[in-house]
């Protein structure tokens, strides 16, 4: 892998290159720029906090991302070099975020930008793995929805640290076939025996362990009575075709009618109606749904972090945020109502009548008692 310090250096020497040749501003003022060139506590390089104006004219010409929403990246590794000329964008899709907070946990040197869950965001800020953003700087921020804001886990003492990127919901996905467009009213037809053999459940201790918490009656983040999420769960279990762990093989199982009910994301249920001419639709059950924001961060010993604090406001915008739906069907954490077609904005459209609950991120005893329950139940 190359040296990040002879990346920085190749880089500062282009860009100052081409800020002279396009502003005329003197050498030495290009000396004293944000970015590269200036200095920082992280090891003498620069960090995102040390930009002071806006955009940054010092950046490297590297950026690796590690994303997950793959067909975005794919679109942005095309899209972010034709606005920054000279960039060469790289992506590790994952899928599971142990991958990448284990990179941090050892020392990062490689990722310079992650498309985050919240709950690893919130461990990766109380373990000081992030860099802190320049929000006020960044003229995107001001994009992103209140709602958003107001629930997403970016900040500690009043320093941020990440830039929300979409809103997940966690819906009850269904056949409009057998249901109709509106669908079951409650999480109770999962335990229905009609049913039997035509309804799936998510490999996900959490997800899973929840819906059992809020067909009980009991709060999913902090739930109080583990036994009968534990039988609920089990008493299920024989209803069940197929406990699905892949997101495709969570989609496959409603585009082939194998299932008629489950929980799967709405960008899946997007890509399954819209995508794949599958007869579904979701909604949140009367007991509720869960929904969460993912975020994009800038790890400390990011190679390139100016490129990728660049890169966080350019995914911002209202039209590339909008590349996020298009290609995968997931609700931006900006409004893009303006892009949308009628049908489109109909199938995002969250009504007020919903009852949503952010997914906050779980104390470590419930996590744990969710991964026994799950354990359990599976081994039954």
């Amino acid at each position: 892998m190359p040296n990040p310090n002879d990346i920085i250096d190749d880089t500062c020497n282009l860009s100052r290159r081409k800020v002279l040749q396009t502003t005329g501003i003197s050498l030495a003022a290009a000396t004293g720029l944000a970015g590269c060139s200036g200095g920082s506590d992280d090891g003498g390089e620069a960090t995102p906090m040390d930009i002071e104006e806006w955009p940054p004219t010092d950046y490297s010409n590297q950026l690796n991302l590690w994303n997950w929403y793959d067909d975005w990246a794919e679109w942005a590794m095309d899209a972010f070099p034709e606005e920054y000329d000279g960039v060469s964008v790289s992506n590790s899709g994952y899928s599971s975020a142990e991958q990448w907070y284990s990179q941090l946990e050892a020392g990062n040197e490689e990722i310079d930008n992650i498309a985050a869950t919240t709950n690893w965001v919130d461990r990766s800020i109380e373990n000081d793995y992030l860099h802190e953003l320049p929000v006020d700087s960044m003229p995107n921020w001001e994009h992103v929805l209140d709602r958003v804001k107001e629930v997403s886990s970016y900040r500690q003492d009043g320093s941020i640290y990440a830039v929300p990127e979409s809103l997940v919901l966690y819906p009850l996905t269904y056949n409009t076939d057998e249901f109709g467009e509106d669908g079951p009213d409650s999480w109770g037809v999962l335990w229905d025996e009609e049913y039997e053999g035509r309804i799936t459940m998510w490999d996900h201790s959490t997800v899973s362990c929840q819906i059992a918490a809020m067909y009980t009656g009991q709060d999913p983040i902090e739930p109080d009575d583990y036994e009968e999420i534990r039988e609920v769960l089990t008493n299920q279990k024989p209803l069940v075709r197929t406990y699905w762990g892949d997101y495709q093989q969570g989609m496959s199982l409603f585009v082939n009618e194998d299932v008629v009910a489950g929980p799967l994301t709405m960008g899946r249920t997007y890509s399954a109606r819209f995508q794949e001419d599958a007869p579904v639709h979701y909604t949140a059950p009367e007991e509720g749904a869960l929904f969460t924001s993912d975020l994009f961060v800038v790890p400390k010993g990011a190679p390139n972090p100016i490129t990728a604090t660049l890169f966080t406001n350019w995914a911002t915008d209202p039209a590339n945020a909008y590349q996020l739906f298009d290609t995968m069907g997931y609700k931006p954490s900006v409004d893009i109502s303006d892009s949308l077609s009628d049908r489109d904005a109909e199938f995002t459209k969250w009504p007020d009548s919903w009852n949503l609950q952010f997914q906050e991120t779980l104390t470590d005893d419930v996590r744990g008692r969710y991964d026994e329950i799950w354990t359990e139940v599976k081994a039954a």
